[in-house]
């Protein structure tokens, strides 16, 4: 993919799951987000800026984040200067969470909504509290993200997948410029490997389908051979990797 479609494809993302609060310096965008997810509290480069040093750049990105109480994370994609890898090593950051972002055209015809799936508008119907509890996060953490699924603009779905009445899976869908991005995708520990979370994942496919969407992309981590397997097998295929630099 080239440098154009990554960039469409990382402001699709910072969309579809704010921060907090984000700053736009020097060609970077910095999120704040409480420390919750590293996509939303981590600094990524999206366009190439002249005049201003790395080492420089650096040190005042560091500051904002220390400001902020938060660790300095650095997003190193495709986008990112050459350089900025060895100069974060340097430093003594550490390299965390290779990652990969999938992308996939979705079913022309891609069925009805399964039946044991919930959608909804809202996450604070009940997705969020069962999503809290299913992930083991603390009160701080769930109120965090939904301070930040607050901020969304775009519409967006909330799918749980449930089996006498309890739930089993979860998924978020939202939809920007005909882009299907999928967030949150987890199956409690007893449930999975029983197709509970494709599921999740098809019902947003009919659901994105409804309101235009004809592509659907997502991230996952290099490491999650399971996900990367479902991924796969709905048709997901590789557009581009990134991973962390994290400040000891």
């Amino acid at each position: 993919m080239d440098q154009s479609g990554i960039r469409r494809l990382e402001c699709l993302a910072f969309n579809a799951w704010p921060s907090l609060r984000t700053v736009l310096r020097d060609g970077w965008v910095l999120r704040f987000a409480e420390g919750h997810t590293k996509r939303a509290n981590s600094a990524s480069a999206l366009w190439p800026v002249d005049g201003i040093s790395l080492d420089a750049r650096i040190a005042a990105f560091e500051a904002d984040y220390r400001r902020a109480g938060l660790a300095p994370i650095f997003r190193l994609t495709p986008l990112a200067e050459p350089g900025l890898d060895a100069a974060l090593a340097a430093r003594d950051y550490v390299r965390i969470d290779e990652s990969l972002v999938l992308t996939a055209e979705l079913p022309a015809t891609p069925g009805r909504m399964p039946a044991d799936v919930e959608i909804d508008a809202d996450p604070e119907l009940g997705w969020l509290d069962d999503l809290a509890r299913a992930a083991g996060a603390t009160g701080r953490e769930r109120g965090s993200v939904g301070r930040m699924l607050a901020c969304l603009a775009a519409p967006a779905a909330f799918a749980r997948v449930r089996q006498a009445g309890v739930p089993l899976a979860f998924g978020m869908g939202v939809v920007e410029n005909g882009h299907l991005g999928i967030f949150e995708v987890l199956t409690v520990p007893d449930a999975r490997g029983r197709g509970f979370g494709r599921r999740a994942i098809e019902a947003l496919f009919v659901w994105a389908r409804a309101r235009g969407a004809t592509r659907a992309y997502l991230q996952v981590t290099e490491a999650n051979a399971p996900a990367r397997a479902l991924y796969a097998a709905l048709g997901f295929s590789t557009a581009y990797a990134y991973g962390y630099r994290r400040a000891r």
